[in-house]
């Protein structure tokens, strides 16, 4: 029997490779070349586990050391100004009920290492980390400067960015915090072949 996806289906099936496409992208092309012509260490692609912490950042004993773990189940034990920027960032996505599809890590070690043990670690079995950071049930973290951009996935001709998206990020970049763009286009969906451009604005949209 011949059979064919309808439209609708076939529209949302390639919305869903466009994205995952972008995020490869993002991870195996965009990544190594930022870490190779900025100078950064490591270039990781968030989760959004950010979205999991609205009450701890709209809390009356608000504490941004709540955030250290999206750094740590990477790996990394992130600095005192690269967490309060993190924070500040989730602070504005949060009250302008913003979700980009990621942020962008962009981290540098600084040559000094923080000790946890693992029960002070509630994501240790999610850890990104390889056993020579562990001495025992002690972890062992390399600390991290760095620097944060917002990363919005694009699929399609004619996707474009909803006003309050656009407020949101002009916010966030008045901030000094960059919008990526990450764009999909596609060539032909039958032969698999797609156009991946991404654009960074560090001025207002």
């Amino acid at each position: 029997m011949l059979y064919k996806f309808k439209t609708l289906e076939k529209n949302i099936l390639k919305g869903i490779i466009g994205e995952h496409l972008a995020r490869s992208y993002v991870r195996s092309e965009l990544a190594p070349r930022l870490a190779n012509t900025e100078g950064w260490h490591h270039v990781l692609l968030s989760n959004n586990d950010y979205k999991r912490y609205p009450k701890t950042w709209n809390g009356k004993l608000f504490s941004f050391e709540r955030y250290r773990e999206d750094f740590i189940v990477h790996g990394f034990y992130a600095n005192v100004k690269l967490l309060a920027k993190y924070a500040d960032v989730v602070g504005v996505l949060f009250q302008n009920h913003c979700t980009p599809d990621g942020l962008l890590l962009k981290l540098r070690k600084t040559g000094k290492t923080r000790k946890l043990k693992e029960g002070d670690c509630p994501k240790v079995a999610s850890l990104r980390i390889d056993a020579s950071h562990k001495h025992g049930d002690v972890l062992e973290f390399p600390v991290v400067e760095g620097e944060l951009e917002i990363i919005e996935i694009k699929c399609g001709r004619h996707a474009k960015l909803m006003g309050k998206q656009k407020e949101t990020y002009n916010n966030l970049i008045a901030k000094g915090i960059p919008l990526r763009m990450v764009k999909v286009k596609i060539v032909s969906f039958d032969d698999n072949e797609y156009l991946v451009v991404d654009r960074k604005f560090e001025r207002f949209l």
